[in-house]
């Protein structure tokens, strides 16, 4: 998938972002309005650059999926996007406000793996900035 934002309905989305305030509380990034679409950044100690400078700050996160023994998990990079203010924004938003219906995550930079025979879906790590090599 080669999607910029992460869409997760509302209930999972609110629950990440409850997880994700808790897990910041006593480091120096505090919560400021940056830009319109993505309504979730934060301001370090200096400017960010890269998504690369911010993972010391900010946890891998785990997707359980309803079997319980599947785990899909984002490495910062993955979930969180550098504003054009040096600001880190959460790339995550509530499907729900944005049109969206139905139980569905779009997830940016893997790879799709569908195994229609085992009734199966895998992701692996891709950088969707390039082209699949053929």
């Amino acid at each position: 998938s080669g999607a910029t934002y992460n869409y997760f309905i509302s209930q999972t989305y609110k629950a990440t972002l409850s997880w994700l305030m808790k897990s910041l509380i006593g480091k120096p990034l505090r919560v400021v309005a940056d830009v319109l679409y993505l309504p979730v950044c934060w301001k370090g100690p200096k400017p960010f650059n890269s998504t690369k400078e911010v993972k010391k700050y900010f946890k891998p996160l785990g997707l359980i999926f309803s079997s319980r023994n599947v785990m899909l998990q984002l490495p910062p990079e993955a979930y969180l996007i550098i504003s054009n203010h040096g600001n880190v924004c959460l790339g995550i938003l509530d499907g729900t406000k944005a049109g969206m219906r139905g139980p569905f995550n779009v997830i940016g930079d893997k790879l799709v793996v569908y195994d229609n025979e085992n009734k199966r879906i895998g992701w692996a790590p891709s950088n969707c900035d390039r082209p699949p090599k053929s």
